[in-house]
């Protein structure tokens, strides 16, 4: 294989889904509602173009033709659409998830999400999203801008992955909505 370079940096397929009960906004618009970069709302609203995984649920994704590198940094970042309360970052209107990888979508490696309250470590959902191509020029590869929740595969100790699953916590009263997951450190897979 010829390789020119890494493939598409967001999501590109679904490997599988669970949806748990309560929410299911979005789950009609799979799997195009995932894939592409965010489309964040901001400080102060939550976006709109998500899917919903619903008390408990989970979802695999996969980025063909690219892998995630551990670089610089953070190699990952998800989006959900939280917004801070009163333009009050320790206020956020927080929706978490844990965040596993996999080189191979055999084993896996999780970051650990066990916070109950601000500020929530490595659990995803708690960044608002300021990166939305269709209202501004914020860069989604970009960790310092765009918003969301960023993940460094050192963290876990893994130097690649290619798959990355997003799970609810189902001992929160809030149910996730994934926007998007875009790769920062990429290489050809």
């Amino acid at each position: 294989m010829v390789c020119n370079g890494p493939g598409p940096r967001f999501v590109t397929r679904i490997v599988s889904k669970s949806f748990g009960s309560g929410q299911s906004f979005g789950q009609d618009k799979l799997p195009g509602i995932v894939e592409g970069p965010p489309q964040g709302g901001g400080c102060c609203g939550g976006s709109l173009d998500v899917c919903s995984l619903g008390n408990g649920g989970s979802i695999t994704l996969a980025f063909d033709g690219n892998a995630i590198v551990d670089g610089p940094g953070a190699d990952f970042i998800v989006f959900e659409n939280p917004f801070d309360v009163g333009a009050d970052p320790a206020k956020v209107y927080a929706e978490l998830a844990t965040v596993e990888v996999s080189p191979d979508g055999v084993s896996w490696s999780t970051f650990p999400c066990m916070a109950l309250a601000y500020p929530y470590g490595s659990c995803a959902g708690w960044h608002p999203v300021y990166a939305n191509p269709g209202t501004n020029s914020i860069d989604p590869l970009d960790p310092s801008a765009a918003g969301g929740d960023s993940f460094d595969l050192a963290d876990v100790g893994l130097s690649m992955a290619r798959f990355v699953r997003v799970s609810d916590r189902p001992d929160l009263p809030t149910v996730f909505d994934l926007d998007a997951v875009s790769v920062v450190n990429a290489a050809c897979a």
